[in-house]
């Protein structure tokens, strides 16, 4: 037998083959069994364990293994059912057959048939008795069996006293707050709310790679405005010396000072010099080819800045403010009037999604873009995102360094909605005269007109998004502020709340759970939400 399990299965001969036992054997030297004598006496003792029972015979066998995939019978349990054709066979992965041993075990039974009591199913009165057994003599930990299967992980609303502490009689916030909310409630609650936060580690996050990349940009304009250098004349050479120096700088503070603590760590700040370096000198490209001017850097909307905090007023009378800022934004003059485009730095790859637009996890854009153009009377002209990366080129051939810029450069086309008018496109890249620019994302075609090929939204669209984020923005605060910390993740494409969230263990989210469920967020094409939202205005 083999740890068990019987009949046992045979899967190697050993050093010594079954050939090469019957030649010693025919000399006189016996050895081990050979596999066909093993299988036979295998046989034999089963047959022998079959004939002595009396009166009954069990036998059983795994449906599955340990780790859960499904295995086959033996195949003597089929040869048994040929035999015996009106074999009785039951599962207890269909049904459980609960039955009394000794204490411990039966208490276990006794709750789990309760349950399937409380389930709807029908409870033998033998259990009756022992689940009124169980309570009298092991009351306190009955109690607290029984109340953990009423459990739910719903959360209860927040009381108003408790609101007034986290958040006081009005809603001061940012926008990546109220996105955060969309993507969980309760994870929103958790981090803004109760303010948890994990244990400090000690490594390099996104988040330090992040704020150092918009750091270096920021001052690297700052230096620029200050020394009234001229960007359409810069140089390659002059970009890298002015970056070289200010990352320099940067290091030497001690809120960077993970940065140079390891060897490991200045091999990955090496890594991203060289990232913000290529990233400076694209940005520099995109001004070089554009009739936009950034009007400033790291724009702030709060007190005392250009830009005052944006107020909204809610239904039950309640004023929600919101600060924050914006990496860049740019204004361009045609004919008599003046447009403006947002553009937001990101470390990482990111393209504007109108799914999630209109569900509230993709506002900022949007929402800045709609306090300028309130506050300076500018026609919308795009939102945008630039991705700071490391640009790896793939070809299946050698290419020129020519070919290889191209390729580059195309990893820094800047993504997200533009307004529909060629005029202004080609304001942002005027170079482009027919296909598709390599700085923003819009195709022109022979006939001189943008085709369904460009990402871009006409004025009315653009004015139909604001309103809808708006609406949005109002909707997340009226939850926050009525104490709504829903356990209800979004999904959207394989993506949910929970990805990256801290706080599973403490929600215990599961969609297989009854009242667990995710806010699912539509998959539509952007002409198809225009559409929606325009005709709702």
């Amino acid at each position: 037998m083999n740890d068990g399990i019987f009949p046992k299965a045979n899967r190697q001969e050993g050093y010594l083959n079954d050939s090469d036992r019957m030649i010693l054997a025919e000399n006189g030297i016996e050895l081990a069994k050979t596999s066909i004598d093993s299988i036979y006496e295998s046989q034999f003792n089963l047959y022998r364990t079959l004939t002595i029972p009396e009166e009954k015979l069990f036998l059983s066998y795994c449906s599955a293994d340990k780790d859960g995939k499904s295995i086959r019978p033996s195949m003597m349990i089929k040869k048994i059912q040929r035999i015996f054709p009106h074999i009785t066979q039951k599962s207890d992965v269909v049904a459980k057959q609960y039955a009394v041993t000794n204490e411990k075990a039966t208490f276990e039974e006794a709750l789990q048939v309760y349950q399937q009591f409380l389930e709807g199913n029908e409870m033998d009165e033998t259990w009756k008795e022992f689940l009124i057994y169980f309570y009298q003599k092991r009351k306190k930990e009955f109690s607290q069996a029984v109340s953990g299967m009423n459990y739910t992980n719903k959360a209860e609303k927040i009381s108003i006293q408790n609101l007034k502490k986290m958040y006081g009689t009005n809603l001061k916030t940012t926008i990546s707050r109220l996105e955060n909310y969309r993507k969980c409630p309760f994870s929103f609650h958790m981090t803004y709310g109760l303010k948890l936060k994990e244990n400090d580690n000690f490594q390099m996050s996104t988040i330090d790679t992040g704020s150092f990349m918009h750091e270096v940009i920021d001052s690297f304009f700052q230096y620029i405005d200050e020394n009234k250098l001229d960007l359409k004349l810069i140089s390659e050479e002059e970009i890298q010396q002015i970056v070289n120096q200010i990352i320099d700088e940067i290091l030497q503070t001690s809120r960077y000072y993970i940065f140079s603590s390891s060897a490991k760590f200045r091999m990955m700040t090496r890594r991203l010099k060289k990232v913000v370096l290529q990233s400076m000198k694209y940005i520099i490209y995109s001004l070089k080819y554009s009739d936009f001017k950034p009007i400033g850097h790291e724009v702030e909307f709060a007190k005392n800045s250009p830009y005052q905090p944006i107020k909204l007023e809610l239904d039950s009378g309640e004023t929600i403010e919101i600060v924050g800022k914006i990496d860049r934004v740019d204004v361009g003059k045609l004919n008599d009037k003046e447009y403006v485009r947002i553009i937001d730095y990101k470390s990482q790859v990111k393209r504007l999604d109108l799914n999630q637009v209109v569900a509230g996890l993709q506002i900022q854009l949007i929402t800045y873009l709609d306090a300028i153009t309130e506050q300076d009377q500018f026609e919308p002209a795009g939102i945008l995102y630039l991705g700071l990366v490391d640009q790896i080129v793939k070809a299946k051939k050698n290419l020129l360094d020519e070919e290889i810029e191209k390729e580059i450069r195309k990893g820094f086309k800047m993504q997200g909605l533009l307004l529909a008018d060629v005029k202004v496109v080609k304001m942002m890249d005027n170079k482009l005269e027919q296909g598709y620019s390599d700085l923003v994302p819009a195709y022109v075609g022979k006939d001189g007109t943008l085709s369904t090929k460009s990402s871009v939204a006409s004025k009315e669209e653009f004015e139909a998004l604001q309103k809808t984020v708006k609406k949005t923005i109002r909707e997340i605060s009226t939850q926050i502020l009525e104490g709504k910390i829903d356990i209800k993740p979004y999904y959207y494409q394989k993506k949910t709340g929970c990805d990256y969230c801290k706080y599973h263990s403490i929600c215990m989210f599961n969609p297989k759970l009854k009242g667990n469920e995710y806010d699912y967020v539509r998959n539509r094409n952007n002409q198809e939400i225009l559409n929606e939202i325009s005709t709702k205005r």
